[in-house]
């Protein structure tokens, strides 16, 4: 007999399990709130204007490719994918730049005007982060979080010795390039794991050797059309979605699963039940309190939460051709060691760092002709921290319209077509996320690993959780592996059925 799958929920997490389930045969059945699938990577649409809301960056893009296979289907026949070069500029509190890329020799060239001796030391950091990705991508980030033991294995104790876990990745670039505009280069993506450079692990090294080795690229039509050519590809095998359909709850007798309840109080009959939501949130949501287990409001008030957000997404009347598509103003307030500037608990109204994608150079989609938009992201503290942003949000917006030409976008102002605003009120509200937190818990050695809550419920029979707060955590990358999983442990309990 084949079995009945309920995904709650369309974000990437929940659209990559159900293709693969889908694949393996399975009736799989998505349950989505909203009017279009994707999650926070669903975008919006303001007049002519279409912006991505969610990731921007897309790495391993044989992840994607692996996904359709799994499915019988080409990744090709529905995305297409534009590789940067260079994938990102930054320019840094001295005002000298940099450029990422793939092409050694031009990285090399920078890296010369900085300090004759860097070419040589990035040669020694890439062949050491060769090995290191060769040894641990695929047992530890690919594969399923094992127990506290199953890290002590002999035979892989020299594996993870050349992680150098008691290394901060502050230390790991410092030892390796002893100037502080590499560090932080290189070691900025651990803001979209909830930690300061200093506080996060070295492991963490590796996602900016992919993107070294294996490049950055761009989905064409924005990531909201790669969430809708996954939902595609999902719905051309047989499988079906329903959107502005909320689950009120996912259906238990005796702490099994039955289905889920949804809130015109329709119970939806399933064998097993995938819920993609935010962890923290859906938890104490869609399960009743008397099955949460441990997950309780005390529990998440203890545990260490990533920063949350300031958006503007801006529609122009004039195109940056000249500029790259993604760019990073690292501020000097990014070096301090204090807080709030270590755990984003207060907001930076004087020199905060940011980010701007500027996609319409390689993808004319998302704008008329002559036209484009603008992607800023200001990390920012969480709800938790009490910002008011009815107070503030008009003059932060100011602040930041008025640093955007630190990265050449001068005269944006004048030029405003479409202006939409995102604090972390807009993601803790409108897209369910707890705390507004949009990186979800931090990635510090407590919550990672065995420390994550698992993708197969600890306290519910035939439950399981996909996303970027479960193992491995958050990023679309990481969220791909975590599907892949999930849809191993699905497989694997319903075959014992």
């Amino acid at each position: 007999m084949t079995k009945n799958i309920i995904i709650v929920g369309a974000g990437p997490g929940g659209l990559a399990t159900a293709l693969r389930l889908k694949g393996q045969g399975y009736n799989v059945e998505i349950f989505e709130s909203s009017n279009r699938v994707g999650g926070r990577m669903r975008g919006f649409q303001d007049g002519d204007y279409a912006f991505d809301t969610g990731p921007t960056i897309l790495q391993l893009p044989n992840l994607y490719d692996d996904l359709f296979a799994s499915a019988g289907l080409k990744r090709e026949d529905y995305i297409t994918f534009t590789r940067l070069e260079p994938y990102t500029k930054l320019r840094f509190w001295d005002d000298s730049t940099l450029e990422l890329t793939t092409d050694f020799d031009k990285l090399k060239h920078q890296l010369a005007a900085f300090r004759q001796d860097l070419p040589a030391a990035l040669d020694r950091w890439y062949a050491e982060e060769t090995k290191k990705y060769d040894a641990g991508y695929e047992p530890y980030l690919s594969q399923p979080a094992r127990s506290i033991l199953g890290y002590m294995r002999l035979d892989e104790l020299g594996t993870g010795l050349k992680f150098k876990p008691w290394e901060t990745l502050y230390q790991h670039f410092w030892n390796a390039f002893q100037d502080e505009r590499l560090v932080y280069a290189l070691s900025y993506p651990a803001k979209y794991l909830g930690m300061h450079p200093t506080l996060s692990a070295s492991v963490f090294s590796l996602i900016p050797y992919i993107e070294m080795a294996f490049g950055v690229w761009h989905p064409q039509g924005g990531f909201r059309a790669l969430a809708q050519a996954i939902a595609q590809g999902f719905q051309d095998l047989g499988g079906k979605i329903h959107l502005n359909t909320p689950v009120k709850q996912v259906w238990l007798e005796n702490r099994q699963v039955q289905g889920v309840e949804l809130e015109n109080g329709e119970r939806i009959k399933a064998d097993t039940v995938i819920v993609n939501a935010d962890f923290a949130e859906a938890v104490q949501t869609l399960i009743p309190p008397a099955a949460q287990g441990k997950y309780t409001d005390n529990f998440f008030a203890k545990k260490q939460f990533s920063c949350s957000t300031f958006m503007l997404y801006l529609g122009i009347d004039k195109r940056y051709d000249n500029l790259p598509h993604h760019q990073l103003y690292l501020s000097e307030h990014i070096r301090k060691r204090e807080k709030p500037f270590v755990n984003d608990s207060a907001l930076d109204e004087i020199d905060p760092p940011f980010y701007v994608c500027n996609p319409t150079p390689v993808d004319a989609s998302n704008a008329p002709e002559g036209h484009s938009t603008l992607y800023v992201l200001v990390p920012i503290p969480h709800t938790g921290h009490g910002v008011d942003w009815e107070k503030k949000a008009k003059s932060y917006r100011d602040l930041i319209i008025n640093r955007l030409p630190l990265l050449g976008f001068e005269g944006v102002e004048q030029h405003i077509v479409s202006e939409t605003c995102y604090t972390a009120e807009n993601w803790q509200n409108d897209y369910s996320v707890y705390l507004g937190a949009v990186f979800n818990l931090s990635h510090n050695w407590l919550q990672l690993g065995p420390f994550r809550p698992p993708v197969r419920s600890e306290y519910i029979d035939k439950l399981y959780w996909v996303g970027g707060a479960v193992h491995p955590g958050s990023g679309l990358m990481t969220i791909l592996e975590s599907a892949k999983n999930t849809a191993r442990f699905v497989e694997e309990d319903l075959v014992k059925r």
